[in-house]
């Protein structure tokens, strides 16, 4: 910009952005949907070197061990269980899995924001599936063969395969976001309030864990002594910090252990067994996280069975749900709490398999939100029942009748009304071209006699008037005579 040129002071007006082209053709979505998924993976992956290489130098290992340290962490970070020295992990820290999700989720959601076809949105959900599958394939086949040199082995293909597509399909589900869902539902004709009760299990799932959280603080003020008898076997040193560090990354694990509790459930850890009605505990691994258990239920403990009552009565009296609604969201509550009770379920070590009792806290979730759910929708039907019945009319004092409409006002309703209504009853009311005809003669003929009227009349008045003008002059003669 020149100094005191014509475009001086002025403020440089944005060019609008060009629009982005839809693709055709499947090489095209591929080269615009492949990467939304490739590169958080890739950049995942990378991550994973990394830290791979950093924990082998900082540990004096090998280099050769790199590819099968590479693999474990991409399987842990699915949840997928690992095996090493004979010990097998399935029960895996669900906070990395969890930032994993949020990362996918947040890539698809931006690349879905636009308009989309059901074509693209078909190649990005295969996207979405194929290439963490491909990438767990992978690692599989790499602990497989590091298990001929270091005493590692593969995973239950099974278990590999279904860990992986929950997690990713819980991310590209949360990514499409409500409307995107909406409108599929709409486009194959199912119910749209399906996204609303999937909405409300979700905030479910997050009131109790809120009170789960709730929870886990007052028994840590309350068994802050077991906090300090670990500390002292640890004696403050770095032992602490590691095994602080891993309670943290287990932390959301213990939040869907307490729901479990709350919801009436039970929680192993190998021969141990938490619930509100008695606790058998076992030798546990000395972490911060598994400090909080107390020793032995409190007889009043079971009355944490309101918290659960509540949260659901709570948020479920805030939306006005019918009965299929109410068990649409109840199946839904069901079906996520199965997903994250098999997430977290798996063998722990020598100390055997642990985790929630999957079907029974399945079970319980469904009959939680479907008892409490249709108990509110019907109350809400008889009181909307009640409300709709007419009351009795009181006497009214007599008063002086309303003054009619003006005709004009009057009929312009009357023609609103037939306009917005019914179209065919002022269809029905026009006149025939007959009635027409005799409504305009009658119409001449009337006022042909009205002309006629005034002529008559007229006539009349001067005929009196020349007799009277006649009798005055036969009264003015004899006068003159005179």
């Amino acid at each position: 910009m020149r100094a005191g040129g014509t475009t001086a002071g002025r403020a440089a007006t944005p060019r609008p952005a060009p629009e982005q082209q839809a693709p055709t053709g499947l090489r095209g979505r591929l080269r615009r949907y492949l990467p939304v998924v490739l590169v958080p993976n890739g950049v995942v992956v990378l991550v994973l070197i990394v830290f791979a290489l950093a924990g082998l130098l900082f540990t004096g290992t090998s280099l050769a061990a790199l590819p099968a340290t590479i693999a474990q962490l991409w399987l842990i970070l699915n949840l997928v269980p690992v095996s090493a020295g004979g010990i097998v992990l399935g029960v895996l820290p669900l906070l990395p899995a969890m930032g994993l999700a949020a990362l996918i989720a947040r890539r698809v959601h931006v690349a879905v924001r636009d308009r989309v076809s059901m074509a693209d949105l078909l190649v990005l959900a295969l996207s979405a599936v194929v290439v963490p599958l491909v990438l767990t394939f992978i690692a599989t086949g790499m602990m497989w063969d590091a298990g001929r040199v270091f005493d590692v082995g593969p995973p239950p293909v099974g278990q590999a395969v279904a860990r992986t597509l929950l997690v990713h399909l819980l991310a590209l589900a949360t990514g499409m976001g409500g409307r995107l869902w909406r409108a599929l539902l709409r486009r194959y004709n199912a119910p749209e309030w399906l996204v609303d009760a999937t909405a409300t299990a979700v905030r479910i799932l997050l009131l109790l864990s809120a009170a789960a959280l709730v929870v886990m603080l007052v028994l840590l003020f309350t068994g802050w002594s077991r906090q300090t008898e670990l500390a002292a076997i640890y004696a403050g040193g770095p032992g602490m910090v590691g095994s602080s560090l891993i309670s943290l990354l287990y932390l959301p694990n213990a939040v869907i252990a307490v729901i479990t509790v709350l919801l009436g459930s039970e929680f192993h850890l190998g021969a141990a067994s938490i619930s509100l009605y008695a606790i058998d505990l076992t030798a546990l691994p000395p972490l911060p996280l598994l400090a909080l258990i107390p020793a032995w239920a409190h007889p009043w403990s079971i009355t944490l069975l309101l918290v659960t009552s509540i949260a659901v009565a709570y948020v479920l009296s805030n939306v006005r749900f019918n009965i299929r609604q109410t068990l649409a969201t109840s199946a839904v509550t069901a079906v996520l709490v199965l997903i994250f009770s098999y997430l977290t379920w798996g063998e722990i070590g020598h100390l055997g398999t642990g985790g929630p009792m999957i079907w029974l806290t399945a079970g319980l979730a469904l009959a939680w939100t479907a008892g409490i759910g249709v108990a509110a929708a019907l109350l809400g039907r008889l009181a909307d029942r009640r409300a709709a019945k007419p009351a009795k009319p009181a006497a009214a004092p007599e008063t002086e009748p309303d003054p009619e409409p003006e005709p004009e006002e009057t009929i312009e309703e009357v023609i609103d009304s037939e306009i917005v209504e019914d179209e065919e009853v002022e269809a029905e009311e026009e006149p025939t071209e007959e009635e027409v005809a005799e409504g305009e003669a009658t119409e001449g003929e009337a006022a042909e006699e009205l002309m006629q009227e005034p002529e008559e009349e007229t006539a009349g008045e001067s005929e009196e008037t020349a007799e009277s003008q006649e009798d005055n002059g036969k009264a003015e003669d004899p006068e003159r005579r005179d």
